[in-house]
């Protein structure tokens, strides 16, 4: 459960961040919200597979000077460990919880010195959706960042709003694709919004659990979403439903 210092401080960022109208005021908007939670660095890129190429589409990116030159140089993108787990789940995690095979086990160490000797060794991945199917990620680092459970709920939210925002803000718009939602699957992100589970939307709203659900799901394919979240991110981009 989110706290109520944290709900206040995700809606006033989403809220700030909403009304910017360039990709640099949204950048300097997220990096300076992701500072309050120790955050140095912080990127918004998209995850190519393995071996195909090492520079991948950055819409934001926020790291120390020489990082991007190493990361290449070391060829640290075929032992990346964070990045791969990045391209196998939908949920945010740390990068002290990305797994790696045993026998990478030396690469890995060297791979996670490299990140602490530029003081980015402890970090949190948010996986977000992509519109080409290319997976995509958020990624948060720091010498001592908070990534306790809480703030990593409140990192979430909005780290996928800006990501949503940032790629409305590098192309065309095509159109309110969103505008199909329903009645229903407005109330039903609306209330997500607020933190309430499914449960308590259905008694808020009179209906099942199951109903919730199904009303979550069908708004999440129409805003190519991967999860609830990602919905919502994408619900209050398009001024759907406001906070």
């Amino acid at each position: 459960m989110i706290s109520a210092s944290h709900r206040n401080f995700i809606y006033d960022t989403i809220n700030r961040l909403a009304s910017l109208a360039s990709l640099s005021e949204v950048a300097a908007g997220f990096t300076d919200a992701m500072a309050k939670f120790g955050f140095s660095s912080l990127g918004i890129s998209a995850l190519p597979p393995p071996g195909e190429g090492v520079n991948p589409l950055v819409l934001i990116e926020s790291a120390p000077k020489g990082y991007r030159d190493d990361y290449i140089h070391e060829r640290f993108y075929a032992v990346n460990h964070v990045a791969a787990h990045a391209r196998a789940t939908c949920e945010p995690f740390r990068f002290s919880d990305a797994p790696y095979a045993p026998r990478e086990a030396r690469r890995h160490e060297r791979f996670m010195q490299a990140l602490e000797s530029y003081q980015i060794g402890k970090g949190v991945i948010v996986p977000i959706g992509h519109p080409a199917n290319t997976a995509a990620c958020v990624w948060l680092a720091g010498k001592n960042p908070e990534v306790h459970d809480n703030a990593i709920l409140a990192t979430q939210l909005i780290s996928l709003f800006a990501a949503s925002k940032a790629h409305a803000l590098s192309r065309p718009r095509q159109g309110a694709r969103s505008g199909t939602l329903t009645t229903r699957e407005r109330d039903a992100l609306a209330w997500a919004a607020q933190g309430k589970s499914a449960w308590e939307i259905g008694e808020i709203l009179g209906i099942s659990k199951r109903t919730v659900d199904e009303h979550v799901q069908t708004a999440c394919r129409k805003l190519n979403a991967a999860n609830r979240t990602q919905a919502v991110a994408a619900a209050l981009r398009d001024g759907l439903i406001a906070l």
